[in-house]
């Protein structure tokens, strides 16, 4: 009779010791004595490994105990230099050793120092240095490292503004943009004769000029049509200009010289920004889209979609976003550009009525970024706004800013040509043919705006820039003409081409 399999008992199969010259270098197989490698489990491997460290521990005391019984090693040969200095270095490791938490209070505890002695050298009271001074330049700090420092500036300059304060330049034709170097020295102007010119901004001198070509001119170095744009970058190595020719320009400010053009875009060029503080360019034209070029390699990055009508106006600051005008879709644009992201901001919708006529916003013409949370837009009904980022309507709208122009068979609002403000302040200026570029103040904690003064200014206020030169001199720059940049639907035969340079006079200080 065979036996049932389920009481009879399993060999047991006799393994041969095993020894740690057993144990491959990657713990998965062991070497027999015949020289086979077989398979070796995890657990049988951590065995073997916690039974040889177990044994070389135990020889490890066995020879600390016969030290002690012997005279060799034992308490008089021991160097006890050496093993302070053991005990000092471990005592450094760990004094060394601080938390997240430590680090940022002693950091702290060196910045504070560091004012402390700036403001001891510029012989401050110890009273002023304690508190109230430090904590302002510490939250000073701190807004200008995430871009919302504010300074308030509008109350320090006297007006009304004088017409010895006014220098002046002439153009051909009706001149359509500006820009200025940070450095404050040159300024450059483009207009409707296709050139560019480089001038001095402390003499008003001509430097340079890069002439415009004929239409029909193909591969010539400079424009063939309008100059609807100009931006300088912060380092003021490069200029860029665009155009009705659909071509950006990146020229070299130091040699006067072309160094690229681009010819991505498939309508007119019709603004350019530079991001503070890096050569990353912004384009927007009439085809609805946004490019982002890279000027130190001088290539093209990307391009950003969105609007639904050509993009009249863009502008940009430190962060890596962009604010741009839709003209009748209505609209301004957020584009962040690392998240890849767009936040749509209506436009006032509101009608106004006044002498029997209404008046609404049907295009958003420009843009200004005040910082990099706030920024201002204006319109064809005259009405300048005030924008938040995070709120999707203007937080205040002041409308028919320029008034309203009565002179033909139906009254028109002098509709908002241009915009320029003093960056992370108070200060502003807005553009119209109204024959006054008008001064704003920005109130309210940001909320809010109210009119200061009026400059006299006759002709298409195109394009408005301040400037800042070394004696720390404030000027707004305009440039004028005869007709508006991108039309000529009405001409202004007293005015005269240029541009205007106007120096802000400062209070004087009262003794």
């Amino acid at each position: 009779m065979s036996s049932d399999p389920f009481f009879v008992t399993p060999k047991i199969k006799k393994r041969k010791p095993m020894t740690s010259g057993d144990v491959t270098s990657n713990g998965k197989k062991v070497k027999t004595q015949n020289g086979e490698n077989i398979p070796q489990t995890k657990e049988r491997v951590t065995r073997s490994k916690k039974k040889l460290a177990d044994e070389k521990i135990d020889q490890e005391e066995k020879n600390l105990s016969s030290e002690d019984e012997i005279g060799p090693g034992g308490i008089d040969d021991m160097d006890f230099d050496n093993d302070n200095d053991e005990e000092e270095k471990s005592d450094e490791d760990e004094n060394n050793m601080e938390t997240p938490t430590e680090k940022r209070r002693r950091l702290a505890k060196q910045y504070i120092e560091s004012v402390k002695k700036e403001l001891d050298e510029a012989e401050f009271d110890a009273a002023e240095i304690d508190r109230d001074l430090i904590a302002e330049r510490l939250k000073k700090d701190a807004l200008e490292q995430t871009g919302r420092a504010h300074r308030i500036i509008a109350d320090t300059f006297s007006f009304p503004i004088e017409d010895s304060n006014v220098k002046s330049g002439r153009h051909e034709l009706t001149v359509t943009c500006v820009a200025v170097a940070e450095n404050g020295q040159i300024f450059y102007t483009g207009s409707k004769d296709a050139s560019i010119i480089k001038w001095d901004l402390v003499s008003g001198k001509k430097l340079h000029t890069f002439p415009g070509g004929r239409k029909e001119v193909k591969n010539f170095d400079g424009h063939t049509n309008h100059v609807l744009s100009l931006a300088i970058s912060s380092d003021g190595k490069y200029l860029a200009s665009g155009g009705i020719d659909k071509k950006i320009n990146i020229w070299s400010v130091k040699e006067n010289k072309l160094l690229k053009c681009f010819t991505q875009h498939k309508d007119s060029i019709s603004s350019l920004a530079f991001r503070k503080g890096s050569n990353q360019l912004y384009s927007a034209s009439f085809d609805r889209t946004i490019k982002i070029w890279n000027i130190d390699e001088l290539c093209y990055v990307d391009t950003l979609y969105g609007h639904q009508d050509q993009i009249m106006s863009i502008d940009t600051l430190s962060r890596e976003r962009c604010v741009s005008a839709g003209a009748r879709d209505r609209t301004c644009r957020l584009f962040k550009v690392i998240e890849e992201k767009q936040l749509i901001l209506r436009g006032d919708v509101k009608v106004v009525k006044r002498d029997n006529q209404t008046f609404m916003e049907d295009s958003i013409d420009v843009v200004e970024m005040i910082d990099e949370d706030n920024f201002l837009s204006g319109g064809n009904s005259g009405t300048i706004s005030l924008w938040n980022i995070g709120i999707k309507k203007p937080i205040f709208v002041y409308r028919l800013a320029h008034g309203i122009e009565s002179e033909g068979t139906i009254p028109l609002a002098y509709w908002i040509t241009s915009l320029a403000i003093i960056k992370y302040s108070d200060l502003f200026v807005s553009g119209s043919w109204d024959g006054n570029i008008r001064l704003w103040k920005i109130a309210n904690n940001f909320k809010s705006f109210v009119p200061l003064t009026q400059i006299t200014m006759i002709g298409f206020v195109n394009s408005l820039k301040f400037a800042t030169v070394i004696d720390e001199k404030v000027f707004l720059l305009a440039g004028i003409g005869q007709e508006h940049r991108l039309g000529r639907w009405q001409k202004i035969k007293k005015a005269k081409n240029g541009w205007r340079l106007i120096e802000l006079p400062l209070k004087k200080k009262e003794e």
